[in-house]
């Protein structure tokens, strides 16, 4: 789990609002690589909930819902690359992707899925892979 003197420099970097980042650590439970899989799957059932509410809507930013699950899959798929620390930002990214009224809602808010890319980038730099990172510009 983040500690805090982690938290406090992903909030004076501005890669995340407080509130955003008190959900996120909350979900960053301890996690076997061998749960990674079930969380992949979590991931890919937000989707489709997400393509669902697009169908219905439209205000749905699909594309970068579909980007934030398939970084969490790519990760997801690495069970053996993490530690115990990095196996709990994992969860608590992927929990808070799949939290649909989360920092804001990804369906009914304009941001939408902004926060959830905020969350994801904070763990990609956390985790050394600023090669996924999602551009938010």
């Amino acid at each position: 789990m983040p500690n805090t003197s982690a938290r406090a420099r992903l909030l004076l970097q501005e890669i995340l609002h407080p509130a955003e980042m008190d959900r996120f650590i909350a979900a960053c439970l301890p996690t076997t690589a061998a749960e990674l899989p079930g969380l992949r799957l979590r991931t890919q059932s937000y989707l489709a909930w997400a393509r669902q509410q697009a169908n219905r809507s439209g205000a749905v930013d699909l594309d970068m819902a579909t980007q934030i699950a398939t970084v969490l899959a790519t990760l997801l798929d690495e069970p053996d690359q993490y530690d115990e620390d990095a196996r709990a930002l994992l969860r608590g990214a992927t929990t808070y992707f799949v939290d649909a009224d989360d920092g804001s809602n990804d369906v009914t808010d304009v941001v939408g899925f902004d926060d959830d890319a905020r969350v994801l980038n904070a763990v990609l730099d956390a985790l050394g892979r600023r090669d996924l990172r999602i551009d938010l510009t």
